[in-house]
């Protein structure tokens, strides 16, 4: 019982460091947490998604639940905008503003595919998105191009997939299991309160 007592504390002040914008990734939080609440090294982690559930208690209690969901939808309206313009690049939208767990650093996660990031980037710099800049990201998944940049104050993601990957299931790191995604139909339904998550 105890072990379980300190994993939900450490579950939440992981959560809290995430929503507080200290830590940004989820091991990160949790290795800091051991430390600041002075827990024995081998206390089991919590996973991902027990944080991710705190981050969104923590959320609703700090925004209250009318802001939240304003930005949500706000969100989701920019993600659509921004999926309308990208339509020959099979947009998804996934992560936070899909489900609506977001917190105040969320950002709109977008996925596309194409041969080169270059072709959406011409293409997001021909309708007037003019401050994108293209990182390279390496880790476990392999090597991938983010193109980021801030859209009327919400950061904006998006991975570039090459079209051989398009069939692929991918796998959330928070649950493990496949990656909810919505392409620009789906997202448009939620805007119109006639999708579910």
């Amino acid at each position: 019982m105890p072990s379980q007592i300190n994993q939900r504390r450490l579950a939440l002040e992981a959560a809290r460091l995430m929503v507080e914008r200290i830590e940004t990734e989820y091991l990160h939080a949790k290795e800091r947490a051991i430390l600041l609440l002075g827990l024995p090294y081998n206390t089991p982690y919590p996973t991902n998604r027990q944080i991710k559930e705190y981050i969104g208690k923590l959320t609703r209690s700090h925004l209250g639940p009318e802001v939240m969901a304003a930005r949500v939808a706000e969100m989701r309206r920019i993600a659509e905008e921004i999926m309308t313009v990208l339509m020959d690049f099979d947009p998804h939208l996934i992560g936070s503003t899909l489900s609506g767990q977001i917190r105040d650093s969320s950002d709109i996660d977008l996925h596309v595919y194409c041969r080169h990031h270059l072709e959406v980037e011409e293409r997001l710099r021909s309708f007037g998105y003019e401050e994108v800049e293209a990182e390279y990201v390496e880790n476990q998944k392999g090597t991938f191009v983010h193109l980021r940049w801030l859209e009327t104050g919400y950061p904006v993601e998006i991975t570039i997939h090459s079209w051989d990957q398009r069939g692929e299931v991918m796998i959330s790191s928070v649950t493990g299991k496949p990656m909810k995604r919505a392409d620009l139909d789906e997202v448009r339904k939620l805007l119109n309160g006639k999708g579910m998550v």
